[in-house]
């Protein structure tokens, strides 16, 4: 049996290989299978304890092409510097074991790899082991070739597997969705591909949120090339995947992958989209070896090709833009509901001024979000209330051009995101216009109505089921700063006990020794004076409009000793009949 060496050292080793976790290990043996052009994968797990949950082995096979011996020392003597990646000139489908160094990554799971392999040559099928042991991982052996009766394929077995490792929470909780996330996309790309881990399928369906299939147009000199896509929204983001274009041929080749216009943007939009058309086996494609695109890049030889090219890519990211409204609108909703959580927003009274304020205020940041979610990112609690207070002095004043300057300064937005943030701004004024008209003539009404029950006699109005039910609506005639305290008929000693309750938050019952103590109020209001922020109360006596048609000296003195003792404030009275005053 020959013995080989890696030729690496361990300080290298450790170095790039520190990154890797268990499962992240395990997904680049898939990789390696699929690399190898096979379609099926099984990892098994064995168990070894069921009661210690402990793991005998795991072994994962592919129907791939094997590990050719004679071509051994490329794929295994050299680290970082796969062969695969190499054959990247000379084979455009999607290679990902680029870097030569998932075969080592056993290390972080068991002590021992083995391999077993068959691949063909010439007319034979040749199989042998490969060894490996994390005690010298820089250290391999084999034996000799044989031929086999058995279909190509790898088998890779790992034993003394490492029990603070694997567990079956391991494989349920951390593993499986791993592999979800790590190989939906591909597989989606590859449909005669599959993954089985203990005999089950690989279900990805819980990670998909959208789907759609659909066709795409594009007419150049008289010539329409139709191209068939399928759309991917995932509701978690990828392992190590952007939102990419995969630009498969008619027969489901991987020729080209490109980036989307839609990464990196903060709102949580992953998404894929698969085009296949036999277009791109007629396009030439140059070597790239930048590390966000793997695939070549695309080389037009005439002018139709390209424009052709150009007019697909701006219907496929419109595409995405009608995709993303609906659910920004859904993330921009989630983030008030968060903010609110957190206590972002500026403190708003229950008027229905502010009421109207803070409404404009959310449908603004809902807006903004929606055009450009980066504002939004990476701010903590201080800086998102500092943000939230700055806009709503904004939109207090008349500077909210300056706004759109504002967000300009601190992000990029392209002339497209310009035009759409100015319309939203101008919509959000007129929107606050309406609604400031709109409630003003909802009181104006307010009043006409109020001064039809006092005065109009013939509508036989009464005290407490239409003159006190309407004051109640609509306290707000006294002041926007009030609140109600208590209304109909309430006692002094339980109106007291409910104002300071409103003042201070004490739920204490507060007893008083005061003569009028059991004396009524029909509507007690606090609130707080707007010039200097002291308390200040309204105590209202309400007559029917009726049977008291005129005010005399008696409703007068009912109203003065209704009062009492002062509390805590100066306290204005009022008296509803047919007088207002």
């Amino acid at each position: 049996m020959a013995s080989q060496i890696i030729e690496i050292s361990s300080v290298a080793i450790r170095k790039l290989l520190d990154k890797y976790t268990p499962e992240k290990a395990i997904a680049e043996f898939i990789w390696n299978g699929f690399d190898a052009k096979a379609t099926t994968i099984c990892v098994n797990l064995e168990i070894d304890n069921k009661e210690m949950d402990t793991y005998k082995t795991i072994s994962i096979s592919d129907n791939g092409t094997g590990i050719c011996f004679e071509e051994l020392s490329d794929k295994f003597k050299k680290f970082h510097e796969s062969n695969k990646a190499l054959a990247n000139n000379n084979n455009i489908d999607l290679i990902r074991g680029k870097n030569g160094c998932g075969r080592l990554t056993f290390f972080k799971f068991a002590r021992f790899a083995k391999w077993e392999t068959r691949y063909q040559k010439n007319d034979n099928v040749k199989e042998y082991d490969i060894t490996a042991s994390n005690d010298d991982i820089k250290q391999y052996n084999t034996s000799t070739p044989t031929n086999s009766e058995k279909e190509i394929g790898t088998t890779v077995i790992f034993n003394e597997i490492k029990k603070d490792v694997i567990s079956t929470a391991f494989i349920n909780k951390i593993l499986i969705p791993f592999l979800r996330a790590e190989f939906a996309w591909y597989l989606e790309l590859k449909e005669e591909n599959k993954i089985f881990i203990n005999g089950n399928e690989l279900d990805y369906s819980s990670i998909i949120a959208d789907n759609d299939d659909f066709a795409i147009n594009v007419k150049v000199n008289q010539e329409t090339c139709e191209f068939k896509c399928k759309y991917f929204r995932w509701n978690k983001k990828l392992n190590d995947e952007y939102s990419r274009f995969y630009l498969l041929n008619a027969q489901l080749e991987l020729k080209n992958n490109q980036t989307t216009k839609l990464n990196k943007k903060g709102d949580e939009f992953w998404h894929s989209i698969i085009v296949v058309d036999d277009f791109f086996d007629t396009v030439n494609y140059i070597e790239d070896e930048t590390e966000n695109n793997q695939q070549p890049r695309l080389f037009f030889d005439n002018q139709d090709d390209r424009l052709i090219f150009n007019n697909l890519m701006n219907q496929l990211n419109d595409y995405l833009k009608l995709k993303r409204r609906p659910f920004l609108k859904q993330q921009a909703n989630a983030l008030i509901d968060k903010y609110e959580k957190e206590d972002v927003f500026p403190k708003f009274s229950d008027n229905d001024w502010d009421k109207v304020r803070k409404q404009n205020l959310e449908d603004l940041v809902k807006n903004l979000y929606e055009v450009e979610p980066a504002v939004f990112m990476k701010l903590n609690k201080e800086q998102k209330g500092v943000f939230i207070r700055l806009l709503n002095m904004i939109m207090d004043s008349d500077e909210r051009d300056n706004l759109l300057k504002i967000v300009g300064e601190v992000i990029d937005l392209d002339s497209k995101d310009r035009e759409e943030f100015a319309r939203i701004l101008e919509t959000t004024r007129l929107k606050q216009v309406i609604s400031t008209i709109n409630l003003v003539l909802d009181r104006i009404k307010t009043l006409e109505n109020l001064k039809k029950i006092v005065f109009e006699h013939e509508l036989k109005a009464n005290e407490k089921d239409d003159l006190q039910t309407f004051i109640e609506n609509h306290y707000w005639i006294f002041g926007e700063e009030y609140r109600m305290v208590c209304a109909e008929e309430v006692k002094f000693e339980k109106a007291l006990q409910k104002y300071i309750y409103i003042l201070r938050g004490v739920e204490e019952k507060t007893y008083i020794e005061h003569p009028d103590k059991y004396k009524e109020m029909d509507l007690f209001l606090a609130g707080a004076n707007f010039r200097d922020g002291r308390p200040h109360n309204v105590v209202v006596e309400i007559k029917n409009p009726t049977t008291i048609k005129k005010l005399t000296s008696k409703e007068v003195t009912q109203i003065k000793n209704r009062n009492g003792k002062k509390i805590e404030s100066d306290t204005d009275s009022y008296l509803f009949g047919n007088l207002l005053f």
